[in-house]
């Protein structure tokens, strides 16, 4: 303990430091640390970049593409994608880090993300896209809490901070299974970042498939078979996976009446009941009860 705290007030120069414009702001940083007190949200949306999200102590009920108030312990890790939203609410004293990151990143030189594109089929029986959840190696738990210490110090060097993230890759490259990855990284894999963008933007503008694949000005057929490749799942099923993340969020986090939920989300009368009872497990005044216990 007593070394830590001396490395927190070890920093250097520290004028200089923050001078270079090799500096990160927040929010250009790779790294990110977010404490979370009981009962406090966290709320990214939409994610511009890919994350790993490493729960380092605490346990948060997060909620996320593939997941909703799902119980997450610290010690664990799991994937955030582009465009993806993230809710989350500390259930004890929680402490998050996070590192930012685009497709075209290699787990070493000679091993891409791409290439666990093999192993995807191996690795997705029974699993659902998105909500997959490892446990952080000792190893690596030990590299996050350094890094967690220099970035505290006040050293957030854009060098730093590249260097930390192609090591932690290395690392789960080095120390899990290929499998494991495979689904950890299943959200992003096969992605093509050109076409994704433009899926991104264009999306909160359309309610409909049809009008998104008119928006991108692709014939059907081709829109439809370029999707399935970049996103791994039908637009429908993207489509509706997007106004889950909305939805919870409005239900858990807003005093909207049901009334008004249903005239946002386009839901007919008492169809919100159903929809949420089929993807939530329970109506929305139930979810918002447990929510709020």
């Amino acid at each position: 303990m007593e070394l830590r705290e001396e490395v927190l007030n070890d920093l250097k120069y520290s004028q200089e430091h923050l001078a270079c414009e090799c500096y990160m702001s927040k929010e250009d940083s790779v790294w990110g640390n977010i404490a979370a007190e009981p009962g406090e949200y966290v709320i990214r949306e939409p994610l511009k970049r890919n994350a790993l999200v490493f729960i380092m102590s605490g346990t948060m009920e997060v909620s996320t593409a593939g997941t909703v108030c799902r119980k997450v312990g610290g010690g664990s890790m799991f994937l955030l994608s582009a465009g993806d939203h993230f809710h989350g609410r500390a259930i004890e004293k929680a402490n998050l880090m996070y590192c930012a990151f685009n497709n075209d990143l290699s787990l070493c030189n000679r091993f891409s993300i791409e290439h666990l594109k093999d192993y995807r089929h191996i690795s997705s029986q029974g699993a659902s896209q998105g909500d997959f959840i490892l446990p952080i190696h000792r190893f690596i738990f030990k590299e996050l809490c350094l890094i967690q210490d220099i970035m505290n110090s006040g050293l957030a060097c854009s060098h730093f901070q590249h260097l930390k993230k192609d090591l932690i890759f290395i690392e789960l490259r080095g120390f899990y299974e290929k499998e494991e990855l495979a689904r950890l990284f299943a959200p992003i894999l096969g992605n093509t970042d050109d076409f994704k963008d433009r899926v991104l933007h264009a999306y909160p503008h359309v309610k409909t498939a049809k009008e998104l694949t008119d928006m991108l000005n692709m014939s059907q057929t081709a829109f439809n078979r370029k999707f399935r490749d970049v996103f791994g799942v039908s637009v429908r099923q993207w489509l509706i996976s997007k106004k889950k993340e909305k939805l919870i969020r409005d239900i858990l986090m807003s005093d909207m009446t049901m009334a008004e939920l249903s005239e946002k989300y386009d839901f007919s009368d008492n169809y919100i009941s159903t929809f949420c009872r089929k993807h939530f497990g329970m109506p929305p005044t139930e979810l918002r009860m447990q929510y709020k216990r």
